[in-house]
């Protein structure tokens, strides 16, 4: 079997942006928000946590555009298709892309439901 020339530049181009994770790291899909919290978080007061809070909600949104609202991945694919298919390998690094952009959104909502909780647990609300 012989490959084509723009399979093996995408293949190239999915190996060397593939994110470098180690043992403990790697997952295929997301695992369920477990609350994360950090060295320091016990000594917060109210005040400070929903300071940390907000800070967090900030980065808590994702602006990389879905697979079908992405213009580029349609000028790839039309491209791809009918002139230079090596314009194909966008696709590769957008699905690249999009796992580390959801890797981050994952970590930052844990962060979030950990701060919550030590809310809660302060019973700042009262």
């Amino acid at each position: 079997m012989k490959l084509q020339p723009y399979t093996l530049s995408l293949l190239l181009l999915l190996l060397v942006s593939a994110p470098v994770m180690s043992t403990e790291d790697q997952r295929a899909y997301p695992r369920p928000v477990e609350p994360l919290n950090e060295a320091g978080d016990e000594q917060l007061n109210c005040r400070q946590l929903e300071q940390r809070l907000s800070q967090l909600e900030g980065r808590s949104y994702s602006a990389k555009p879905g697979f079908y609202e992405d213009p580029y991945t349609g000028a790839s694919i039309w491209i791809g298709s009918l002139w230079v298919p090596g314009a194909l390998s966008y696709l590769g690094y957008s699905a690249v892309a999009e796992y580390q952009e959801n890797d981050r959104l994952h970590h930052t909502q844990s962060r979030i439901e950990g701060l919550r909780r030590m809310k809660a647990n302060l019973r700042c609300h009262e």
